[in-house]
């Protein structure tokens, strides 16, 4: 496991600040670095990555796109709902205004008089 140079020099000032204070402790975490010195980290011990530049221009991209497609969809169902709502208007107000011409002569009809 790699780490960054401020997390090494603080690892660092740790280990001498414990070997100073408590010598025994010291010794034991020496002899622990020389009985499994190419041992690799638990998974559940490691320290979890940083993550880079890219990966939160990557997820700030998803998180745009996603967005903006869910206000469009928002947009259409309001647009249809709008649409439906007033189509009904505009039928039943074209019944109402619709103008009555009189029968044509000779059509057999009878006019109200």
């Amino acid at each position: 496991m790699s780490l960054g140079y401020r997390q090494e020099t603080q690892l660092h000032l740790i280990e001498i600040g414990l070997r100073r204070s408590d010598r025994h402790l010291g010794a034991m975490f020496s002899i622990f670095g020389r009985l499994y010195p190419a041992r690799d980290i638990p998974p559940w011990e490691q320290v979890p990555r940083e993550s880079s530049s890219r990966d939160r221009l990557h997820r700030a991209a998803a998180w745009s796109a996603a967005a903006l497609i869910s206000t469009a969809a928002a947009l259409i169902a309001l647009l249809a709902a709008v649409a439906v709502a007033t189509a009904g208007w505009r039928t039943r107000g074209a019944y109402r205004y619709a103008r009555t011409y009189p029968p044509r002569p000779g059509s057999g009809a009878r006019q109200g008089r």
